[in-house]
């Protein structure tokens, strides 16, 4: 080798070999120093030196003189152990108690405005500036969780402290509203709790004691959590305040939503979360928040407390790192698919991204990892977290609006469909809920369509002229209607009922139909007749449920005084065979179809024997028929309003029910000096009849229906025609196959044309054309004679728009004839 390829000495920093043989000195009043270890810049493989009990207080005297040094070791389990010396991380100024405390005093404030916010939800009518509103929002809500808070500040700090750590207090995080733009998202105010010093630079003692402090907070606010929701549910009613928007709800956690459920039924809990007691909003605002600090995202305590947790080193593995970035992504997957909250999406977010970012998921700095964490206290630890995971989770979507919160009834368990046996009492219960949250007052009134005769009908709720009235209804009220039907004997059930029930909701009437169906064969399928149309001789037809076993016959019932111009096709009885159904179709002869308009659409009655010889009656209106009622100009003493029992009139709108409004107006028809008053329906479709209608005069437009009201659902009506003047049934009766007095109550004259039939008897009218001036009747009308029982006679007035019609009809009902007539 020449002189030139002699390697030079290398030059060592004499500086730097001092101050490694000072750490090596200092380790080994602890230590016995085995060997270097290499991939670290200062460190060795080391045991306990004999003066050396255990391995944590040795460590723990090695650090004491180590950090006043500025640096500290850490010792790792092996055998021998692994002893790595490093700076000391910096521990950061932290605040003064002069700046802790008015962070926790404007923390406070703002929870009570928050507070507020949330009791202003409740109840638009309340100012910010009640002070009672403050009072209660600062003692129900901010205080409660400002003290939880502080408290588990308090006792991590104190556990840190035993530690040999120094933690401080928390800095808490509060928005003195609520976050609720358009749909609610964040209802607590409170949106933060965070440590004062980085965590990953704080030197913690032992697992045990990271996971210890780790623990502690969420754990203080979770229990005390499921204790105000309990406690508030407990003071929330069951009515609902004043509402002035959509109310935002808020779900209790998995735990506290069990226990309630022991005490609450479900409908109780849901609508109490609408308006639940700032206490209850309180323990979830700190449920919520503890179960937030326990997720397992990188710089949050669950983080730190699952590296707790595993064994050392594990956490920093990347196959770690990657199941627990798949299992944030599958969460924010799960989330998008049930409703997309926006703080979970948020938190998932922060969560993805700081999982991959070196500086925000470095590992807890542990000194003495050669302390194994013991299987009995890591499982504890475990169950712990687990446990407070599943039981404190809010749920998918813990904020919400309450949908339809100002919606009406809830008439979804109300009856549609009712049989009954004859010789029984009907009792019906309508159970008086409301499908949203307000209260309610409402009137009941009641409506009977089909075979039901009103004289069966038990006073009180169900009758037609009563109404029934139930104040303070809500969604869970433990009110019912109740409508009692005393059912008519065998030979009296005239066929299948509809009971109708009318209220008003948001200014509109509302019916429920009930349909009330004997259990009887054989009885009709229908609650009415099916009519034709045909005028000259009418048909009418329904179908009719059989008796499996028994035939039988029908015949028109005799007593009704309209029976001899009806028959089924010419035949007086029908023959019904046992089966299923069959049609029973009953034929009148002409001018029978007035006959049905006269009595309110009804037919006569159907007697029904059976072989066994039990006896039914069937009595049914008539469907697709309605009185008529001339239009023009009428006296309002005039028949069908001119007693004092109707007491309104209205024109109803096309295709709307035969129902008188609840909502009547109260607006007076103007009267003159006089005391003349005139209703122009054209102009005032509803209006009160005025109690003096000596001098009133009501005018009737040429086409639509009208329906006159007496007291809650007690009513006729007709639909009105054209006609060519007024003629008026002076009698006040209704019409009747004998003729009455009529006047002409127009102020022109009315032309009369005479329209005669006769059918199997030589019918004489001493009566022609003629004209009736004003005020005058119609004329005395003398020929074939009307008591004469053989003979059949029945008239009526038909106008149009050129003149009225007065028809005259005879018929021959005798089976032997009475000679004469027409065919």
């Amino acid at each position: 080798m020449t002189e030139s390829d002699v390697i030079e000495p290398i030059r060592i920093d004499a500086d730097l070999w001092s101050h490694r043989d000072l750490l090596e000195r200092v380790v080994q009043r602890c230590f016995h120093i085995i060997e270097e270890i290499h991939d670290v810049e200062i460190g060795w493989k080391v045991t306990l030196s004999n003066q050396q009990d255990s391995a944590e207080a040795a460590l723990n005297s090695l650090n004491r003189h180590l950090r006043g040094l500025s640096w500290i070791a850490i010792l790792q389990e092996g055998n021998p152990f692994d002893l790595i010396i490093l700076p000391e991380p910096p521990r950061g100024i932290g605040l003064s108690n002069g700046q802790t405390s008015a962070i926790w005093t404007v923390f406070t404030i703002f929870l009570t405005l928050a507070g507020a916010a949330w009791l202003q939800l409740q109840d638009s009518e309340l100012k910010l500036t009640d002070i009672d509103l403050l009072v209660d929002a600062f003692c129900w809500f901010a205080l409660p969780i400002s003290l939880v808070m502080f408290i588990g500040s308090d006792l991590r700090r104190r556990i840190g402290l035993r530690s040999g750590v120094d933690l401080g207090y928390h800095i808490p995080l509060a928005v003195p509203f609520l976050m609720t733009p358009g749909s609610p998202i964040w209802p607590f105010g409170l949106i933060g709790f965070m440590s004062q010093r980085k965590m990953d630079l704080v030197a913690f003692r032992d697992r045990k004691s990271l996971a210890a402090m780790t623990l502690i907070t969420p754990l203080t606010l979770i229990v005390s959590g499921f204790a105000f929701t309990l406690m508030g549910y407990w003071l929330t009613s069951n009515t609902s305040p004043h509402f002035g928007s959509t109310p935002t709800m808020v779900n209790p956690s998995l735990f506290p939503e069990f226990i309630l459920s022991l005490v609450f039924t479900s409908e109780e809990i849901s609508l109490r979360s609408a308006w639940l007691h700032p206490l209850g909003l309180a323990g979830i605002a700190l449920t919520t928040m503890g179960w937030i600090l326990l997720l397992p995202l990188p710089g949050f305590p669950g983080d730190r407390l699952l590296s707790a947790l595993l064994n050392p080193g594990e956490m920093g593995e990347g196959s770690t790192q990657t199941w627990l970035f798949v299992g944030i992504l599958a969460a924010g997957i799960y989330v998008l698919l049930n409703g997309g909250y926006w703080p979970w999406l948020v938190l998932i977010g922060l969560g993805v991204w700081r999982r991959f970012s070196p500086e925000s998921s470095a590992t807890s700095f542990v000194l003495n990892e050669s302390k194994g964490f013991d299987g009995s206290s890591k499982n504890q630890f475990g169950i712990v977290m687990v446990a407070l995971l599943l039981l404190g989770f809010p749920g998918l979507m813990p904020v919400g609006n309450l949908e339809n919160w100002d919606a009406g009834l809830d008439t979804t368990e109300w009856p549609t469909e009712v049989y009954f046996s004859a010789n029984e009492d009907v009792q019906i219960a309508f159970p008086l809920l409301t499908e949203g949250v307000m209260l309610m007052n409402v009137e009941f009134q009641f409506r009977w369509l089909g075979a039901i005769e009103y004289g069966q009908i038990a006073d009180g709720c169900g009758h037609p002229w009563e109404s029934c009235t139930f104040n303070n209804i809500g969604p869970i009220s433990e009110q019912s209607l109740e409508v009692e039907w005393p059912s008519p004997t065998l030979g009296q059930i005239g066929g299948p009922s509809v009971l109708q029930i009318i209220w008003l909701e948001d200014g509109l009437s509302r019916i429920h139909e009930v349909n009330l169906t004997p259990d009887v064969t054989p009885m009709p399928l229908e609650i009415a007749w099916n009519w034709d149309g045909d005028y000259e001789t009418p048909r009418y037809c329904t179908n009719v449920t059989l008796d499996d076993e028994r035939a039988g016959n029908i015949t028109i019932d005799p007593n009704h005084v309209y029976a001899p111009l009806f028959s089924f096709d010419g035949a007086q009885r029908l023959a019904i065979p046992a089966g299923d159904e069959m049609e029973v179709c009953t034929t009148g002869l002409f001018g029978s179809h007035r006959l049905t308009y006269i009595d309110g659409a009804i037919a006569p009655g159907l007697i029904v024997t059976m072989d066994d010889g039990a006896t039914l009656r069937w009595s049914l209106p008539v469907l697709g028929m309605s009185p008529e009622r001339a239009s023009g100009v009428w006296p309002a003493t005039a028949s069908g309003w001119g007693q004092s029992e109707w007491q309104y009139i209205a024109l109803l709108e096309e295709d709307a029910p035969l129902t008188c409004p609840m909502d009547r107006v109260s607006t007076s028809v103007p009267t003159d000096e006089n005391g003349s008053w005139i209703l122009n329906l054209s102009d005032i479709p509803l209006a009160p009849l005025p109690e003096d209608r000596e001098n009133g005069t009501i005018i009737l437009p040429d086409s639509g229906r009208i329906i006159i009201c007496g007291e809650n659902q007690k009513s006729w009506y007709a639909d009105l025609v054209p006609a060519n003047g007024t003629l008026n049934h002076a009698g006040g009766g209704g019409w009747t196959y004998v003729i009455p007095d009529w006047v002409n109550v127009d102020d022109q004259p009315i032309d009369v044309k005479i329209e005669t039939a006769a059918f199997g008897v030589t019918a004489e009218w001493d009566i022609s054309d003629f004209t009736l001036e004003p005020g005058q009747q119609v004329p005395a009308i003398s020929g074939t004679p009307t008591g004469n029982p053989d003979i059949f006679q029945l008239f009526w007035f038909e106008p149009t728009e050129d003149l009225w019609t007065l028809h005259l009809v005879a018929h021959c009902i005798s089976t032997e004839g009475c000679g004469g007539g027409d065919d």
